[in-house]
């Protein structure tokens, strides 16, 4: 019994000196805390979306006038070439109506050189009081006649040659094609609905919608999106796409349920990987991170009214400072706004300190 009440009082005893030098404050009666300097570190920020591939530029290829398919050049699912040939429709009816035009033009041509010479021959003789004023008014509307017949023989050549034109219907930009609707021997008129889509697949985009929030928290404007703002993407087989797009364009509003906006990043898209119409994963960072301050996690503390640290000046007095969190790992905490680097903050101790103090330091700081 005696000697487990001396082993008793000898741990009590422990306890009790280890509790008093915990306690004990720094010998000039302050309050010791560990404390750091806040260091500049890059904050490349990311965000994660959903997003869609959509091309530039599609075009359904119509006919714009009738006739029978007598060529087309391309195979189906191919890509083909700005300026190619697609199909050509039977010219015949149209270069006989280019011809039938021209023809009617050196007709005015010649109708408005008479009139013209009949107009100053009876206005001479009308000058000379031999002709009447209601023979020059005459050959003055037959003149203003034969120049009008003449514009629209001019317009109708024109017309007509628009129609030749489009008897060779080619690819208004390069693309890939689907499947045509029609073959040789058919008969087509402007009725006739698509006979082709030409799909534009590179470059191609990737749409997707960004929060005003998170547009305004990463770049803080628009115009700093379009300049720092990159594009990485995973194709729908788990892979990340080879290549990193660039910010286009926005759209021109926000969608008022979403409060969200449209972003439109571009890709070479060289290997045709990405084709329209696929769902993939959007990863948008910035390409250069801001320099922001950055503190161990333990400074930062969090109250009724927000985050914040206590800094400690010069002097070694506390201040409470709310700051702005941003981004943070296990082992720093980046800080948007309240502190610049350099400041020193409480790490340690934090909960033995209340603002207006002064501390000791225990890094010598």
């Amino acid at each position: 019994m005696r000697l487990r009440r001396a082993i008793l009082l000898g741990l009590v005893g422990s306890v009790f000196m280890f509790s008093a030098s915990a306690a004990r404050p720094a010998a000039s009666g302050m309050v010791v805390v560990g404390a750091e300097k806040a260091v500049e570190k890059e904050d490349f920020e990311i965000r994660h979306y959903t997003g869609q591939v959509v091309s530039k530029s599609t075009v359904k290829i119509v006919a714009r006038v009738s006739g029978e398919i007598l060529e087309i050049g391309f195979h189906d699912g191919e890509v083909v070439r700005e300026g190619q040939m697609l199909y050509r429709l039977d010219p015949v009816q149209y270069e006989a109506a280019v011809k039938g035009a021209q023809a009617n033009i050196e007709k005015c041509k010649a109708e408005l050189a008479y009139a013209q010479s009949n107009f100053d021959r009876i206005n001479l003789l009308y000058k000379q009081e031999v002709s009447s004023l209601d023979a020059l008014e005459n050959s003055k509307a037959t003149l203003g006649a034969a120049q009008a017949a003449l514009l629209s023989a001019e317009a109708e050549l024109i017309r007509a040659q628009d129609d030749l034109k489009n008897t060779v219907i080619t690819a208004p930009h390069s693309g890939l094609v689907g499947v045509t609707a029609l073959t040789p021997g058919n008969y087509v008129t402007p009725n006739s609905g698509t006979l082709l889509t030409v799909v534009q697949v590179q470059p191609i985009r990737v749409r997707f919608s960004i929060n005003t929030a998170d547009l305004l928290a990463m770049f803080g404007s628009y115009k700093e999106l379009m300049e720092n703002g990159s594009v990485e993407v995973r194709l729908p087989d788990g892979r990340i796409f080879d290549e990193k797009g660039e910010i286009e364009l926005l759209n021109n509003e926000v969608n008022p349920r979403t409060d969200a906006i449209q972003v439109y990043a571009s890709f070479p898209n060289r290997k045709r990987k990405l084709i329209t119409g696929t769902t993939l994963s959007v990863k948008l960072f910035c390409k250069s991170g801001k320099r922001l301050p950055a503190i161990s996690p333990s400074a930062l503390m969090y109250d009724a009214e927000g985050s914040y640290v206590y800094v400690v000046d010069s002097a070694k007095k506390v201040e409470k400072r709310y700051v702005v969190p941003g981004n943070g790992t296990s082992e720093l905490q980046l800080i948007r706004e309240g502190l610049v680097p350099g400041e020193t903050v409480i790490t340690r101790g934090t909960h033995k300190v209340v603002p207006g103090m002064t501390v000791e330091l225990s890094n010598g700081q």
